[in-house]
């Protein structure tokens, strides 16, 4: 055997992990983590509690694994990676699962991780040079597999659009558009309702904004009275639709009647039509103002609220052609009412007056149907038999003949798209409040995130309730991250007027201007370092880049040799 002949000793993977922890240091997370959460008395090794805490962050945001116990085995697996990344030694046992439930049960306990949070995003804005004049607000739930302990804890049973049968636990949050960064996470019992978790949200966010000139975006429940008090109180804006109990149907259509009757003008709302395509008309609205007044504290506020009756084109054609399916699908059940079937029971005028109103009562389309139930005879020859003469026999059946209301229908369809929108600022047009709301998706992309592949909370397997709030806030720390590498890429991309390609499997030549967090770290999972020994010396080599990975490291202004300085840093494997 040649001695002088390389010999392989290890591949490591690195992956995107010198790209997020070049993004935790931006951030000054593992200083901030230990300037906040000071460093236990019982503390041993080289590491500090806030870079355990990041080296599971590392983990977090590269796997999307939550599970406490899988992390000791990965960073057996990137021991060198994460050594060279922190210039120092790091050991699997660094991340033993009992020091990670530890550090749960400090972030979910007292107000370290509010004033965290508040650091971070002064730090975060500051650097990133991040707008702060729009907040979205939002609240969903998770589902648990441990089990409700008391009526006063965090898992509960309650409405829920993910698992009904499982007990949960409920997320507030306010994100800063247009990236989506969470800026204010709270967790809450799941039977807990929506409308107190604003009020606190807005707090939380002011705390770090300041207070005034800011608009806050939110759904149905944030159009609680208090709650749109307190923000005007405030010299802050809100915007969010007004439900039934704010504005009743009867009002809406007292003052729809007036564009009904062509007394009321329109304004329309555009969408460029694409490569000198006409423009789509989106939406089309009035304003009505209401002057208004709420107790905040001791003091009485006064405010003037623009409502806007909007109707969306495409929520109105939705509705529409719902209105339809329940319509054919309520005339199909009528008409099969009276038709016999094996083991169905044979329905006489009255059973199948009650069934009728039963069925467009249950299809929501009661007045815009009417039918009614007729008896039909029709008389058959019966042949004589053992005795019996020959006679004549009357059978007796049901149809029901079903006709629509035209005139109802259409008046039914006049009133479907519409909705109402509040607003204390008063100078804001038509356009500007279509396409503030229409941007609510963004939160509701880091609820994906935060409970899919991504970020892996749901189902959450920890028992103790305390550790599953102290998750919820530390993936709130690694939705921040992920929120920040793509960010970073699409407003280079959105300044360069540029597009992306080579990011998706497969298609080569697709470009993107818009491209996700996990599109963009998953073209990094291709690079590794290779320790091989040379002559009793030992090299790390590290795995050519592409040039689409050259690229991102420009767009994420990270110095070209982020990947050999990884490379020079690893030490002799142990």
């Amino acid at each position: 055997m040649n001695p002088s002949a390389p010999r392989l000793l290890r591949v490591e993977p690195v992956a995107d992990l010198p790209v997020l922890w070049a993004t935790l240091a931006r951030l000054d997370l593992p200083a901030t983590l230990d300037r906040h959460f000071p460093t236990p008395a019982h503390w041993k090794g080289p590491l500090t509690p806030g870079e355990v805490l990041a080296v599971w962050l590392l983990f977090l945001v590269s796997q999307g694994d939550h599970c406490l116990n899988h992390v000791q085995p990965w960073v057996a697996q990137h021991q060198g990676v994460l050594s060279a990344l922190l210039g120092k030694p790091v050991l699997p046992t660094h991340a033993h699962d009992d020091r990670l439930a530890d550090w749960l049960t400090r972030l979910s306990r007292g107000d370290g991780f509010a004033a965290l949070e508040r650091d971070l995003n002064r730090r975060t804005i500051r650097v990133y040079q991040l707008p702060t004049d729009l907040v979205r607000l939002d609240a969903t739930t998770a589902n648990s597999y441990a089990a409700v302990l008391s009526e006063q804890g965090l898992l509960q049973f309650g409405h829920s659009k993910d698992d009904p049968g499982r007990p949960q636990f409920k997320i507030a949050a306010a994100v800063l558009d247009p990236l989506g960064l969470p800026l204010v996470t709270a967790v809450v019992p799941g039977n807990a309702t929506d409308d107190p978790l604003y009020v606190p949200a807005i707090q939380a966010a002011r705390q770090a904004l300041g207070v005034g000139g800011r608009t806050y975006v939110g759904d149905c429940k944030m159009a609680a009275l208090a709650t749109r008090a307190f923000v005007a109180a405030g010299g802050d804006f809100y915007l969010c639709p007004l439900s039934e109990n704010q504005f009743s149907r009867a009002q809406r259509r007292a003052l729809l009647q007036a564009v009904w009757d062509g007394t009321q003008a329109l304004q329309p709302v555009w969408r460029p039509g694409p490569n000198g395509q006409p423009d789509e008309l989106v939406a089309e609205g009035f304003a009505v103002e209401v002057a208004l007044t709420a107790p905040v504290g001791a003091q009485q506020v006064h405010w003037t609220e623009r409502r806007w009756l909007v109707r969306s084109q495409a929520y109105a054609q939705a509705q529409e052609a719902a209105l339809e399916r329940r319509l054919a699908k309520a005339e199909a059940a009528l008409r099969d009412l009276p038709t016999r079937k094996q083991g169905k029971k044979q329905l006489f005028h009255a059973e199948l007056v009650r069934a009728a109103e039963a069925i467009v009562a249950r299809e929501g389309v009661t007045g815009l149907l009417h039918s009614t139930a007729q008896a039909r005879m029709t008389r058959r020859p019966v042949r004589a038999y053992r005795g019996r003469p020959a006679r004549q026999e009357t059978d007796v059946y049901f149809v029901i003949e079903v006709c629509r209301d035209a005139v109802q229908i259409e008046e039914k369809k006049r009133e479907l798209g519409w909705q109402v929108y509040g607003t204390n600022a008063v100078a804001l047009a038509l356009p500007p409040v279509v396409w503030a709301y229409r941007g609510q998706y963004r939160i509701e992309d880091d609820w994906s995130r935060l409970k899919g592949r991504s970020l892996g909370l749901t189902p959450v397997y920890l028992q103790a309730e305390e550790r599953i709030q102290g998750l919820v806030h530390l993936l709130s720390v690694a939705l921040r991250v992920l929120t920040l590498v793509e960010w970073v890429v699409r407003e280079r991309l959105r300044q360069e007027g540029a597009k992306l390609r080579g990011v998706y499997a497969g298609q080569p030549g697709r470009q993107t201007d818009r491209p996700s967090a996990e599109l963009l770290l998953g073209v990094l999972k291709t690079i590794s370092i290779s320790v091989v020994e040379v002559s009793g010396r030992i090299h790390a080599l590290r795995s050519p880049l592409t040039e689409v990975q050259k690229r991102l490291l420009e767009l994420w202004d990270l110095p070209p040799d982020l990947y050999e300085e990884v490379a020079r840093g690893f030490s002799e494997p142990p």
